[in-house]
């Protein structure tokens, strides 16, 4: 990632400190819409509580005014405690700040500078919000004073005031001039964000993700905002200041056309934005990142000898396009090396004599180089060989014929591989209304499996916290567990892997995925249930699998991605990026030969869990409605195959309902003026 973008990610990150889990006045879950709408209906309620009015020439009823006073600070105490529930907490999303914040920085763009000022006018909101919790907090012994000099700073035509915040924050979103001040802050992020993946990896948020949460961000501080200055014009009108009512009136009708406005600039970017979340190359490869099929096709050295039953050497290497060891020719090189227990395929002559450097009997390799007379050298020699190098000559026979050794391939046999994969699914407990959060690819003893993460789903697309549902490891050998059911073997034959991206229906989440078999492909396929996003109730019983059943043999068949030279994936440099698309599919296969003496089974397998950052580090996971698989590398690379997915779409969703506007009759309540003692 450039260093502009990360320092724009940082400030991005900071703004999006201030959005929250989303619970409503009754602790119930709910999102900003609800809360926006149920505070919109506590002010109008609270407004009720002056009620009839009352002789003010005739003295002040100090009892009424205390209680109405008391009633209003206990209303704005229980929507302040409201916002606050609906706050996420900032540490995680602190600690990604401070990680972006130690890369360089370099001149600022201009999403970054919008970006900068946006985060200073909410943390200006954020800090006027805090003090009024403060406030309510320690309102039997603060002066009066206090609370009515902050009232009136909440209500101020100054430009630094709150009114005067909120609508800087809302010009970021809706220019009032597009022509001269070009697009809001939401189309800049997401025209910024198609830019690049790395974005994505570093964040583990979809583009979609981040553009809905700040969105949210931005709701929230208006849903503040309008708290604040509504409950300044009750206590204004309480300390005897003026009615303020039609002032009420206007600051509701300006709330609900902001709230309009930025609703409608979400909902286009979103519906634009890109959902796809998956991984990247880790800062360093390890075991936890990745993991490797094994000995599917391996180079291997063979004299022709052994390759038949007569034991002759009348052929040469070509001929032997599908072999298997017969003997070992007086226990020459074929006895100092772990035979091929399978079956030998596409054998070729390169040189008659050659060094060999084993590989570690510990390894999955054979060797680790092979150097030929020629100079050809097959992998990467250096000048010191831990096993010690072993030269291997071809020879003559008394009948003039050449017993030459072949490079071949081996597919060795399935006690010394590791190449199945599980054919069970993996799925959400959707009887218990849990949905899919993420997804993984992880190996068990010899077998890849599917793993799924899950939550609980609430009301309107809240989901509980993520969690890990467990694979059950089986070994292929044991009784009762059956090739093509529960699992598959790839062989030379039938090694593709399809590579799509399956997205649910409108209406439905994530809720399974699963591998099955299509001719000699392996083909992944997810499970899509229908939910009510009010309820949050799931319909398990209307659940379908959904694939792209696209074979060989259709009009438009699929594509294969094509490795070339390809090596080791871990040994590249260069950051590798998706290049695969849907429909298409890609073979395992072996590593280059002279990179890598084809000793190594590409694509490696990215074992990283594809997790939204808030499914693992908040209370709330992410909403996800769709997966697929998907390769990344480049070439000369083997590159990793991985599990990508797509983050629920929100835009639907996305809309802004005005407040109530039934306010207590201006004539009710003209003559309610109290003194102030």
């Amino acid at each position: 990632m450039s260093v502009q973008r990360v320092r724009t990610f940082r400030v991005l990150l900071v703004v999006l400190a201030f959005v929250n889990t989303s619970r409503a006045l009754v602790d119930e879950v709910v999102d900003v819409l609800r809360l926006g709408k149920e505070i919109g209906e506590e002010v109008i309620s609270s407004w009720d509580v002056f009620g009839k009015p009352f002789n003010a020439t005739g003295g002040v009823d100090i009892p009424v005014f205390r209680r109405r006073e008391r009633e209003i600070l206990a209303r704005l105490a229980l929507v302040s405690r409201s916002i606050e529930k609906l706050e996420l907490g900032i540490n995680k999303i602190g600690e990604v700040t401070y990680f972006l914040a130690k890369t360089r920085e370099n001149k600022p763009t201009r999403l970054e500078l919008r970006m900068n000022e946006m985060s200073d006018l909410l943390n200006r909101v954020a800090s006027s919000n805090r003090l009024m919790r403060e406030y309510v907090g320690l309102q039997e012994e603060l002066e009066r004073s206090t609370l009515l000099d902050f009232a009136e700073g909440c209500v101020s035509h100054d430009h630094g005031a709150l009114p005067g915040l909120l609508e800087r924050i809302h010009a970021l979103v809706v220019p009032p001039h597009k022509n001269l001040l070009g697009r809001g802050i939401l189309q800049l992020l997401n025209d910024d964000l198609e830019e690049e993946d790395s974005d994505v990896c570093v964040l583990q948020m979809s583009p979609h993700q981040l553009i809905y949460d700040m969105y949210n961000t931005i709701a929230l501080t208006e849903i503040k905002g309008y708290a604040m200055m509504q409950f300044s014009w009750m206590l204004l009108r309480i300390y005897g200041r003026g009615n303020f009512t039609q002032e009420a009136s206007l600051t509701r009708q300006r709330y609900a056309e902001r709230t309009g406005q930025t609703a409608t600039a979400a909902r286009a970017a979103l519906s634009r934005a890109n959902r796809k979340l998956y991984r990247c190359d880790p800062q360093e490869y390890t075991k936890d990142t990745y993991a490797e099929v094994t000995r599917l096709l391996q180079g291997y050295v063979e004299n022709e000898v052994d390759m038949n039953s007569d034991g002759t050497c009348k052929e040469n290497c070509a001929f032997y396009t599908l072999a298997e060891r017969h003997d070992c020719y007086k226990e020459q090189f074929c006895a100092k090396q772990a035979a091929c227990n399978g079956r030998i395929i596409d054998c070729q002559y390169i040189d008659s004599d050659m060094w060999v450097c084993p590989a570690s009997p510990k390894s999955q390799r054979r060797y680790e180089w092979i150097q030929y007379e020629n100079g050809r050298t097959l992998g990467k020699a250096d000048s010191s060989c831990r096993q010690g190098t072993t030269k291997v000559d071809s020879w003559w026979r008394w009948t003039l014929t050449h017993c030459s050794y072949c490079f071949c391939l081996c597919e060795d046999s399935e006690i010394e591989s590791e190449r199945f994969f599980s054919l069970r699914e993996a799925l959400a407990d959707i009887d218990n209304n849990k949905v899919v959060t993420g997804m993984r690819l992880v190996k068990l003893g010899k077998v890849f499996h599917l793993q799924v993460y899950e939550g609980a789903l609430a009301e309107r697309g809240f989901v509980e916290s993520s969690t890990e549902v467990a694979v059950k490891a089986f070994d292929p050998m044991h009784v009762g567990v059956t090739q093509g059911v529960d699992y598959h073997t790839l062989t030379y034959e039938r090694r593709a892997i399809d590579l799509d991206e399956l997205d649910a229906p409108a209406g439905h989440v994530l809720t399974g995925a699963r591998f099955r078999m299509i001719g000699a492909h392996l083909h992944f396929e997810i499970r899509a249930t229908p939910f009510n996003y009010t309820t949050g109730r799931l319909a398990p019983e209307k659940s379908q699998w959904i694939s792209n059943d696209n074979t060989e043999g259709s009009h438009m068949p699929r594509t294969r991605v094509k490795l070339y030279k390809p090596d080791i994936p871990t040994r590249k440099q260069t950051t590798l990026h998706i290049n695969s698309q849907h429909d298409q599919y890609i073979e395992f296969t072996h590593s280059d030969f002279d990179a890598d003496a084809a000793q190594s089974t590409v694509p490696f397998i990215d074992i990283q869990p594809v997790v939204p950052t808030k499914a693992l580090n908040t209370k709330g996971a992410s909403l996800l409605s769709g997966a697929g698989i998907y390769h990344r590398g480049g070439r000369g690379s083997g590159g990793f195959l991985g599990v990508k997915i797509l983050t629920y779409d929100y835009s639907k969703h996305v809309k802004a309902e005005p407040p109530p506007s039934e306010f207590v009759d201006e004539a009710e309540t003209t003559e309610f003026v109290p003194i102030i003692n």
